[in-house]
């Protein structure tokens, strides 16, 4: 039997072969030459490099969606000059810029600032020779080689070289990037103490403490605090895409110490480090709520000093970024009123949801699948009273690490963007679900004694 499926293989792979082949194409790209470097741009989902493209749109052909794709990730126009064959499902187009590609001396990091995506789909983009880039860093490693025969036949590309690309930039950034040449000079590319401030602003180590003192704090204060959280994710999303500033790296690619995606105004991280531990600080016994505060803003300062020594935020973000945060721990009363009802919940999920669809914004994106996560979770009559043990804590901590691992191993997993986007949703989504209603169904059967059932306590 078996050998008789296998013959049958063997003579139906040729048709099968024939049948892919006459299959229409889906994608398309552009292949740009400079002598022996070719355009790639950084995916930011995946953060490796492939050639500029993308999938075809309902109406337009193959050739109209190389060039769309090429000005909404690069800025760049161009025209087709040849087709250069088909690899799998897309087709390759040797494409030739309509103006000097403006790129910096020595990096070969091009100028992305005029293209319609800048903080979108790539981190970056940047003249390399195929040769000298790692299998490791290649989106679709087999693409570049498949290539590389036909490399000739695509016309070069004049590039005008930079030192830097600040000269369309504001009076402001101009300003502030020698400040960041500065600071970044005087800590040292190698100092450890300011990667630790950066830690204090990322949501993995704030969920993680939260979760640690959720004996203390209660799962009441914990899902008010996580309302917080989320507004304040909203508001800093909305003002990114709305004003579509820079980030420093952008306009000097040699600042950058960690990609970053999307815009740089304000800073997220010093806001939701300015507002998590203010919340937290002002919930512990012992601590004035002044002095819980003054605290938050020292960390929440350490937090954006170590984004600037990064090269991902201007000062000016940061300082933004403070005033947020500042602004939400000041109204914390009357937003865990809000908390406590079903319907401020729902518009967090419909207006990051528009705002996503909108902006095409994948942080907005994930923001309303946690968020929908975690308000499906309340919907179970679930007993979350009294307070867990610290074994419950970190039983929640534990499942959130697992969850967050997955979510990093995503991109290491498959190469499609829209495979990589619908995991980490349906993620994020599961993260809120289990911290609402997992982990209280879960302490149900580990320690029965100590959460009674019955309806949940308003």
């Amino acid at each position: 039997m078996i050998r008789a499926l296998f013959f049958l293989f063997l003579l139906l792979s040729p048709l099968l072969t024939v049948q892919a082949e006459q299959t229409a194409p889906s994608a398309a790209a552009c292949v740009i030459r400079h002598q022996q470097q070719l355009l790639l741009v950084q995916d930011r989902i995946s953060g490796r490099y492939s050639l500029s493209g993308g999938y075809i749109d309902a109406g337009e052909t193959a050739e109209q969606a190389a060039l769309r794709e090429l000005h909404e990730e690069t800025g760049l126009r161009g025209r087709i000059t040849a087709e250069l064959g088909r690899w799998q499902r897309a087709k390759l187009f040797a494409c030739q810029t309509l103006t000097p590609i403006q790129a910096q001396q020595d990096s070969g990091f091009v100028s992305i600032l005029q293209a319609p995506n800048l903080g979108g789909e790539i981190l970056n983009a940047r003249l390399i020779e195929p040769t000298l880039l790692p299998d490791g860093e290649r989106r679709f490693p087999a693409q570049l080689d498949w290539l590389a025969p036909r490399i000739a036949e695509v016309p070069e590309s004049q590039v005008q070289w930079q030192a830097d690309f600040s000269e369309g930039a504001s009076p402001l950034h101009r300003a502030e990037l020698p400040l960041i040449q500065r600071l970044q000079g005087r800590i040292g590319p190698d100092a450890l103490w300011p990667l630790a401030g950066n830690l204090l602003g990322t949501a993995p180590v704030q969920l993680g403490l939260a979760l640690l003192l959720l004996p203390l704090l209660g799962w009441r204060k914990l899902y008010r605090m996580l309302f917080a959280m989320v507004l304040l994710t909203l508001l800093v999303q909305l003002a990114k895409e709305g004003l579509g500033w820079p980030r420093p790296f952008h306009l000097d690619p040699r600042l950058a110490g960690q990609s970053a995606q999307g815009f740089g105004m304000p800073s997220g991280h010093t806001a939701s480090a300015l507002l998590c531990w203010g919340l937290l600080l002002c919930s512990l016994p012992g601590i004035r709520a002044w002095q819980g505060i003054t605290l938050a803003l020292l960390l929440a300062g350490l937090a954006g000093l170590a984004r600037v020594w990064l090269g991902v935020h201007f000062i000016s973000d940061v300082v933004v970024g403070l005033g947020l945060g500042a602004l939400v721990l000041a109204l914390r009363k009357p937003i865990f009123a809000l908390a406590d009802r079903r319907l401020p919940w729902a518009a967090l999920i419909l207006v990051s949801l528009v705002g996503a669809w909108l902006t095409q914004s994948s942080a907005l994106g994930a923001l309303a699948m946690f968020t929908l996560g975690l308000v499906s979770g309340t919907l179970f009559p679930l007993e979350r009273h009294p307070v867990p043990p610290i074994g419950a804590a970190l039983q929640a901590l534990s499942v959130s690490l697992g969850i967050g691992g997955l979510l990093l191993a995503l991109p290491q997993l498959t190469s499609s963007s829209l495979l990589i986007l619908i995991g980490q949703g349906l993620l994020l989504c599961g993260l809120g679900l289990w911290l609402s209603a997992g982990l209280w169904w879960s302490l149900r059967f580990i320690n029965p004694g100590s959460t009674p059932r019955g309806p949940t306590p308003q």
